[in-house]
């Protein structure tokens, strides 16, 4: 009796481990979401269709600014997505976005909320991120422009001559990634967002820490990937100012 319920153990654990290879664990996809909308308060997102919002599961995300909870990976396939005005987000308020999103398995995805409260729009974007050897210590940026009303920018290095880094941005204009040198014979830079038509100034932003004295020494910038996203409303006041927002991968 004791030889049969051995063998009948040995014969379910085989069982068990025959049925557990057969079961492949679902993947997820990677999705950033940006909040760019002025004047919004923070928006939060309900992946659960028509059902309420949990809110202790629900992410946030708040008017210029960018954080690892911007970015969520627990998510594939057809998915939707209902977008609220913290608080309005009971059961009888509308969506400021309500949106159907496709994200394969092991894809990579920005949704940039833009437009305005009165006019909200999206740029929903694949990633597809560069990947820096550790030898070649090199940073990346991609620029768009996520400012509603804007006539096209162009994208300069200040006190650099030649062709511009970025030729033509037009709204919800987006660029690859370009890769600058983070070492001692890099000097730091500052980004200008100038009008195209008129070459005015609209903003800048600093990049302090590519020109690396210390080879091997930590820099913010090294091996990074970076989109510096031109948000704002042109002529806009009282927070809603363009600027330039600036996304980790």
């Amino acid at each position: 009796m004791q030889r049969l319920i051995y063998f009948a153990g040995i014969f379910g654990m085989l069982l068990f481990a025959a049925c557990s290879k057969e079961k492949t664990t679902p993947g997820t996809a990677s999705l950033t979401i940006i909040n760019a909308v002025p004047g919004s308060r923070p928006l939060i997102g309900n992946f659960s269709g028509g059902s309420p919002i949990r809110y202790y599961l629900a992410p946030d995300f708040r008017y210029n600014t960018f954080l690892q909870s911007n970015r969520i990976s627990s998510y594939s396939g057809r998915q939707p997505l209902a977008i609220y005005q913290y608080p309005d987000t009971t059961d009888k308020s509308q969506p400021l976005f309500n949106l159907m999103l496709d994200l394969p398995i092991g894809s990579m995805h920005t949704l940039f909320l833009t437009g305005t409260l009165a006019k909200p729009d999206t740029l929903f974007v694949n990633d597809a991120v560069p990947y820096h050897p550790l030898g070649d210590s090199t940073c990346s940026f991609r620029f768009v422009n996520l400012s509603a009303g804007s006539a096209p920018v162009k994208v300069t290095i200040a006190q650099k001559n030649g062709p511009p880094e970025v030729s033509s941005l037009p709204y919800k204009g987006l660029t690859g990634f370009l890769n600058y040198p983070v070492n001692a014979a890099q000097e730091d830079m500052v980004f200008e967002f100038r009008d195209l038509a008129t070459d005015r100034l609209i903003t800048t932003y600093r990049v302090d820490g590519v020109h690396n004295p210390v080879p091997g020494s930590n820099s913010p910038w090294v091996y990074g990937n970076f989109t510096l996203a031109l948000i704002g409303l042109p002529d806009g006041t009282n927070g809603r100012e363009q600027t330039i927002l600036s996304i980790r991968y």
